[in-house]
């Protein structure tokens, strides 16, 4: 495609009546520019050519996306894959092009190697939890680099990730504000589960307690083993009122397994899920639970790392945690305050 030399941000500017300034932030990735104007100036540059002449001169900058392999696909795949689909989506705007990386044991000491090599990356970003050896390893790898939805036990680099703990505060409270004080947890805490199961954890817990209500231990039901696969849910032989599932893909599952013992959500039993995924639609009946905020997740780690690649003697260490919003559905039932 031919371009012409008179096409310039001016000539981006005065097509779009705004002022060369605004032109200049949008192509540069910058703050101050909102999303649809950005898109009508890329829009705009496109038709003129000017992005392939520009930006073919520059150095496009490298990101590696790092995951586990076993979230690329089945149920925890959704959640992540569609993750991973934003966040490339919002490098796109800023001119960097990314690769994913799931590296294992096995292929670690490649992955490592390319990783390192001058000038092949600018910045990583891990995705979710990983092998314990891989997190370590990765952490020594001298790049930017900013964590999402798993936390960087080192404080050395910035972590994204949903609020978790008072989003299960208020999935909590919203049961025992409809009469529930029997309330069960299911999800593997402690070995196997992630860092997202664990504060879920910790905000229904924080919510029983403030209560006076004690957790009983029966009513804590793992949903996957050490390595993070799902488990069959045990249904205990005596029921609480309600659950709180630390995601909706467990309560879908919850649910068929109480359907098995002839109980019905939400004339028998409570359920309330986290996520927001396919599986709380898809659950009959449809499941009261936290809508995750994908997008935002995503826009807060690319401009994040692209921060951190730009200005790289800065150090991190924040926690951006994310709101949630709960979705109010009708797996839940008011019931009359009862004790135990």
């Amino acid at each position: 495609m031919g371009v012409k030399n008179t096409v310039s941000m001016q000539t981006l500017a005065d097509e779009l009546a705004i002022s060369k300034v605004t032109v200049s932030k949008a192509l540069n990735g910058k703050d101050g520019v909102s999303e649809e104007l950005k898109k009508k100036i890329f829009e705009t540059a496109d038709k003129y050519g000017y992005v392939l002449r520009d930006y073919g001169k520059r150095r496009t900058r490298k990101i590696a996306i790092v995951m586990s392999k076993r979230f690329n696909s089945g149920d925890d795949g959704k959640f992540y894959m569609g993750m991973y689909d934003r966040i490339i989506s919002e490098f796109g705007k800023h001119s960097c092009s990314s690769v994913m990386l799931t590296p294992d044991r096995n292929t670690l000491a490649a992955d490592l190697k390319m990783l390192s090599a001058p000038g092949a990356f600018d910045g990583l970003i891990l995705l979710g939890i990983l092998e314990s050896d891989v997190e370590r390893r990765l952490d020594a790898v001298d790049l930017p680099k900013v964590y999402v939805d798993v936390y960087d036990v080192t404080h050395m680099s910035d972590s994204v990730v949903t609020e978790n703990i008072y989003s299960t505060y208020e999935l909590t409270d919203f049961l025992i504000q409809k009469g529930h004080r029997e309330i069960g947890f299911v999800g593997t805490v402690g070995m196997g589960s992630t860092t997202s199961i664990t504060d879920r954890y910790l905000g229904y817990l924080r919510r029983l307690l403030e209560q006076g209500i004690t957790p009983r231990e029966e009513w804590l039901i793992p949903d996957r083993d050490e390595e993070g696969k799902a488990i069959r849910l045990e249904v205990p032989e005596k029921l609480p009122t309600a659950f709180v599932c630390n995601c909706d893909e467990t309560a879908f599952r919850f649910v068929k397994e109480l359907r098995v013992k002839g109980l019905q959500v939400p004339d028998d039993i409570s359920i309330v899920g986290f996520d927001d995924s396919v599986y709380a639609r898809l659950s009959d009946p449809p499941l009261t639970t936290v809508a995750v905020d994908v997008d935002q997740l995503g826009r807060t780690a690319v401009k994040k790392i692209l921060k951190y690649m730009e200005h790289p003697e800065k150090k991190g260490g924040e926690v951006i945690r994310i709101p949630g919003k709960i979705v109010y559905r009708n797996s839940v039932r008011e019931i009359g305050w009862k004790s135990f």
